[in-house]
């Protein structure tokens, strides 16, 4: 068995990566076939596709909406979503004996 070296592992890396590209293209021919087998039965062309600068109504261009707070510390007013790290105070609070839901903002 041969000695493993970096550089030959970087040959090695580098040949994989090689494959997949190959293999990526192999993939991706199916998809174009449709794609113009699509664009002539509707007549469209690539300049027009171009035109439409790839817009796709989707639906992460959606605004988000903030997400309200859940939990409220009673003394300083600093609120959390319940997402995330949980904050400092909280952790705090928890560790002295408090319950979470102690904290919970009224809906």
């Amino acid at each position: 068995m041969a000695k493993l070296t970096v550089a030959s592992i970087q040959r090695q890396i580098a040949k994989l990566q090689e494959k997949a590209k190959k293999l990526e293209q192999v993939d991706k021919e199916p998809a174009i076939k449709q794609i113009l087998a699509l664009m002539l039965k509707n007549g469209v062309s690539i300049q027009e596709l171009r035109k439409s600068g790839g817009k796709v109504d989707r639906k992460s261009n959606t605004k988000r909406q903030p997400v309200k707070p859940k939990y409220q510390h009673p003394h300083s007013g600093q609120t959390w979503t319940g997402r995330g790290l949980t904050p400092k105070w909280l952790t705090e609070a928890e560790k002295a004996g408090q319950l979470r839901d102690s904290f919970l903002i009224p809906s």
